[in-house]
């Protein structure tokens, strides 16, 4: 059987979306203390590594992430909340690390682990006392 050719159809432009600022983003706006500048910076990053990643583990983590956070600066979870929570995803996270390919581990430990670690201590001190 011959190969296929190749329709050549013009390109359909695509509607430019326009990026939806989330409720975590409004949230990290007003986190105005310059000490932890780069650590919401890193957070947003890994955020946005994680979501965009085709592993489903990945984003769950940072959607699940997300609405913790969420919930915090609404005062709705405190620190031993969000910490509880924390564990149980590390403990998780350790697991999915452990069934990658070794070369896969350090970057699947980023986009989970040190994530949610950064969370943990940087911005969610820094979330429930503006909370206060």
């Amino acid at each position: 059987m011959p190969p296929r050719k190749k329709q050549n159809k013009p390109a359909k432009p695509r509607p430019k979306k326009q990026k939806k600022s989330s409720e975590l983003d409004s949230v990290l706006d007003q986190v105005s203390d310059s000490t932890v500048a780069d650590a919401k910076k890193e957070l947003q990053n890994l955020l946005a590594d994680a979501k965009g990643n085709s592993a489903t583990f990945f984003q769950q983590n940072a959607q699940k992430l997300e609405e913790r956070l969420v919930l915090v600066s609404k005062g709705e979870l405190d620190q031993d909340d969000f910490n509880f929570f924390v564990e149980n995803q590390k403990r998780a996270a350790q697991i999915f690390i452990d069934s990658q390919p070794p070369q896969a581990q350090e970057r699947a430990e980023k986009l989970t682990i040190h994530l949610l670690d950064v969370a943990a201590t940087k911005i969610v001190p820094v979330l429930i006392a503006a909370a206060l």
